[in-house]
């Protein structure tokens, strides 16, 4: 059984014991640090004067004021919930979390879900992470994206406890490579050899499928919560129909391969058509997405429609060409007074930039709201309260902030961003959590035991 090895531990504080985790787990979800074999011998701590918390009348141990639920199941929000002795004979982490969110049928509860991080402690991280790219020129990229996740999976809790990314560097720089090697390709093509341009285009759009899959694999097999992992099933035949339903894409390809794009209006049909139904693509991918991602035998279950969409997509075009149309009867108005048409459409720019920061803002909040409030994992439902002017304000206040700083402030500008969108989602638990019991954490424990197969890399960027 592997322990952690950190003796300024956050579990080791609380309880003066090393923290334990099932086999097959590999890095602290208190503090993110590797953990050990065997179980390290720590001095005794000194018993504080005074403990900020409250302390546990089952086990007598002494908890932070911020944990609502012991280490050994007591949960001081809902203490005739648990039953003491079930909760001695439930050792384990994943035991001790579904006894102690077990439900009444009928009722909901709220889950808290926090994002904890601090802007100092992920600048360290963060200037560590570029210096250290940049000396390796690209190299150590991978590392910092494995540093840069576990900072962010380890502070964000969900009823107090901390999510862990599992991922490890090799296989990420593998796949950089890759897509590196793939951007090389089509740079030559572009600027070089043009004449392959277009068959580069169509080995593009038959490998998406592929990226897509193996990415979001990736990406949920090495995330975990309790020690269980995240599973994503999802075929490359499956995200081939998904990702070219109507044939949109391919029609792109071919106006390419046979230069229909010299057609103006052949051009602009297909445009116009693939703008319109861009919201049911969205919704179709979003559906592939969250339908094959699973967390302890539960698949993913997704309601948005296309049109919902579509009235987002809307809303913010219109948001664009109300500002477009206003500029364009306010330049006409000034130039018919002046003759400085440089100084009018430079400052032009302006509120053409301020409505597309508009309309993207109000897209983002939006779309997440409608991904987020149709979406269902067993028990767990979820509410996002997204605001278009909330995120807006925030994207202007970090951009100048940045800009003010020289980039200093950009790990500031990342945790504001993150905090607010955990701060405006809620979980929502509706049954037991007992459901999650089919783990596939020996599977993972198997697949972990081999050689990582060349295929099994993160393509994302």
């Amino acid at each position: 059984m592997p322990f952690c090895p950190n003796p300024d531990c956050d579990h080791r504080k609380r309880l003066g014991e090393p923290a334990e985790f099932l086999k097959g787990a590999a890095f602290c979800s208190d503090c993110g640090s590797p953990l050990s074999d065997t179980a390290p011998l720590f001095e005794p701590l000194r018993k504080p004067d005074k403990v900020m918390g409250w302390e546990c009348p089952q086990c007598g141990s002494s908890n932070h004021e911020d944990m609502a639920v012991c280490s050994c199941g007591y949960d001081a929000s809902r203490p005739f919930k648990v039953d003491p002795q079930e909760a001695k004979e439930s050792p384990g982490p994943i035991e001790t979390f579904l006894l102690r969110n077990k439900e009444m049928p009928g009722q909901q509860r709220e889950l808290a879900l926090k994002f904890r991080g601090s802007a100092s402690e992920y600048f360290r991280i963060w200037i560590v992470n570029l210096c250290l790219t940049l000396l390796t020129l690209g190299i150590f990229s991978a590392w910092a994206k494995v540093r840069k996740k576990r900072y962010f999976y380890s502070h964000t809790t969900l009823d107090g406890t901390p999510f862990q990314y599992l991922g490890q560097p090799v296989p990420i720089l593998k796949g950089r490579v890759i897509a590196a090697a793939a951007f090389l390709v089509y740079y030559a093509s572009n600027h070089f050899f043009t004449s392959l341009l277009p068959y580069v285009f169509g080995a593009g759009a038959v490998l998406a499928p592929w990226v897509i899959v193996r990415s979001a694999a990736f990406n949920a097999r090495y995330s975990a919560f309790r020690n269980m992992t995240f599973h994503f099933d999802g075929g490359y035949a499956d995200a081939l129909k998904e990702i070219y339903v109507w044939g949109l894409i391919p029609f792109f390809v071919l106006g390419t391969m046979f230069n229909w794009w010299g057609k103006y209006a052949v051009a602009a049909v297909l445009v116009i058509v693939f703008s319109f139904a861009f919201p049911w693509w969205i919704k179709r991918l979003k559906n592939f997405l969250i339908g094959h991602t699973s967390y302890g035998g539960r698949n993913g279950a997704f309601s948005a429609t296309g049109g919902q969409f579509f009235k987002v997509y809307f809303i913010s075009g219109l948001i664009m060409a109300a500002f477009l149309i206003s500029t364009g009867l306010l330049a006409a108005m000034l130039l018919a007074f002046t003759k400085k048409s440089q100084l009018i459409a430079l400052l032009a720019l302006v509120p053409i930039y301020a409505g597309y920061v508009l309309a993207f803002a109000y897209v983002q909040a939006h779309s997440s709201n409608v991904v987020w409030n149709h979406t269902r994992l067993g028990p767990l439902r979820f509410q996002s309260t997204l605001l278009g002017r909330g995120m807006a304000k925030l994207y202007v206040t970090n951009a100048l902030s940045i800009i003010a700083s020289l980039g200093l402030l950009i790990p500031w500008a990342v945790m504001r961003t993150l905090k607010y969108r955990a701060d405006n989602l809620r979980v929502l638990q509706e049954g037991e959590l007992a459901e999650f019991q089919g783990s596939d954490l020996l599977a993972v424990e198997a697949i972990g035991a081999e050689t990582v197969d060349f295929f099994d890399v993160d393509l994302s960027l």
